[in-house]
C-alpha cells in the first residue's frame, strides 16, 4: 500500500512540473525600441512624428530632437511606421530581441506635391513565410490620405545574399503581382513602391518568404 503512495506522489509531482514546462513555452519575450527621425533633405530632426508599431503597441509622437522610444515591445519582426503632415510615410522592419535594446534611424522625404500619407503593409505571403510554390501570387494593402489620387505600383524580388534585384511587376493598377519559376528552398526578399505620374510617394518595407521543396509538383 506504501508503494502506491509513493508512486501516487511521484506522478504527481511528474504532472505538475510538465504543467510548468508547458506554462514557460506560451511566455511571452520583450524588449525595448528606440530611436531618432531626420527630414531627407536637411537631415535636422523632426519633431512632431507620429510613430506606430506592428504588431501594435502605444503609438508615439517624437519629440524636439526627433526621438522616440518604446519601452516593451513584443520580441521579433516588428514593423515601424512614421507619419508628419508635409511628408510621406515611411516603415521600416526591424528586429527586437528579448531584454535588448534595439536603436534605429528613419528619414522622412517632404511631400512637396501634396500626394498625402501612403501606407503599404499586409503582405501575401505573410513576412517569414515558409513553404511557398515556385509560382504564386504576391499581394499588398495600401493605406492613403488622399483617395482620389490613382497610385501604381512597382515590385522588386530578390534572393537572399544576392545584389541583383529583378523587377517582378511595373507600372500596377492592381495591388498583386504573379511571381513564378523560383528557386526551391530559396530565401527571397520583395517590396513594393507606390507611384504617382512617375513620381515615387512610398516605398514599402522589405518582406521576406522561402520557397519549399516542390520536385513532387512536377
Amino acid at each position: 500500500m506504501k508503494k502506491i503512495n509513493h508512486i501516487s506522489i511521484f506522478l504527481l509531482f511528474f504532472l505538475l512540473l510538465a504543467g510548468c514546462e508547458d506554462e514557460k513555452v506560451g511566455i511571452d519575450y520583450y524588449g525595448s525600441l528606440s530611436g531618432i527621425i531626420v527630414d531627407g533633405e536637411t537631415y535636422e530632426p523632426l519633431a512632431g512624428v507620429l510613430v506606430a508599431t506592428n504588431p501594435a503597441s502605444s503609438s508615439l509622437i517624437t519629440n524636439s530632437s526627433g526621438e522616440f522610444s518604446f519601452s516593451k515591445i513584443l520580441s521579433g519582426e516588428v514593423s515601424v511606421t512614421a507619419r508628419k503632415k508635409e511628408y510621406l510615410s515611411s516603415t521600416v522592419i526591424v528586429s527586437v530581441y528579448d531584454e535588448e535594446q534595439t536603436q534605429m534611424n528613419m528619414i522622412l522625404q517632404k511631400d512637396d506635391k501634396d500626394y498625402g500619407s501612403v501606407n503599404i503593409y499586409d503582405p501575401v505571403p505573410g513576412n517569414g513565410a515558409v513553404d511557398q510554390l515556385r509560382s504564386f501570387t504576391m499581394q499588398w494593402k495600401v493605406d492613403q490620405t488622399k483617395s482620389d489620387i490613382s497610385l501604381s505600383y512597382d515590385v522588386y524580388l530578390f534572393k537572399s545574399n544576392s545584389s541583383t534585384q529583378s523587377i517582378a511587376g511595373e507600372s500596377l493598377t492592381v495591388k498583386e503581382v504573379v511571381v513564378d519559376n523560383l528557386a526551391d528552398n530559396t530565401t527571397y526578399y520583395w517590396y513594393v513602391v507606390a507611384k504617382y505620374d512617375g513620381n515615387i510617394v512610398a516605398n514599402g518595407p522589405t518582406w521576406s518568404f522561402k520557397t519549399g521543396d516542390n520536385s513532387d509538383t512536377n
